[in-house]
């Protein structure tokens, strides 16, 4: 099991916080209530977790909060058209599991990032197409 916390999701937290303060704050005026309701909805959003599980013949991707799965996906091969390995930041592993119906799967900031290796050990024993950038290949050669 391999869990992440995902950036993007925290940059668009803060961003969300800071509008939905400055909303509020110019309908209602600034107020200590006010505050502590912006401040709890921060806390609530901070205790999303994302998961991934590969197993031997299908993949298992979970939102959580708390202990309450918001998402539990199941993920067999014969959904899956692609697995796109690319670089995210300056030197982090991302995945992308394109599907051929729904939304695609966006895996980075996962610890530890042998996650990308059993993935890519995953597409080879499924016979599925992989498909690896110009800077994940640079990325795997530092390390």
């Amino acid at each position: 099991m391999f869990k992440a916390r995902h950036q993007r999701l925290e940059l668009y937290n803060i961003f969300f916080i800071v509008l939905l303060w400055n909303i509020l704050s110019s309908h209602y005026g600034n107020s200590v209530l006010l505050f502590l309701i912006v401040l709890l909805l921060t806390t609530v959003l901070a205790f999303i977790r994302f998961e991934l599980e590969i197993r031997n013949d299908h993949i298992v991707y979970q939102i959580v909060f708390y202990k309450k799965f918001i998402i539990n996906k199941k993920i067999e091969p014969a959904q899956i058209k692609q697995l796109k390995f690319t670089r995210v930041g300056w030197a982090k592993k991302a995945a992308i599991i394109k599907l051929h119906k729904g939304i695609n799967i966006r895996l980075a900031g996962f610890d530890p990032e042998e996650v990308y290796d059993q993935l890519i050990q995953f597409g080879e024993q499924q016979d599925l197409t992989i498909l690896k950038t110009k800077d994940y290949a640079v990325l795997e050669r530092m390390r």
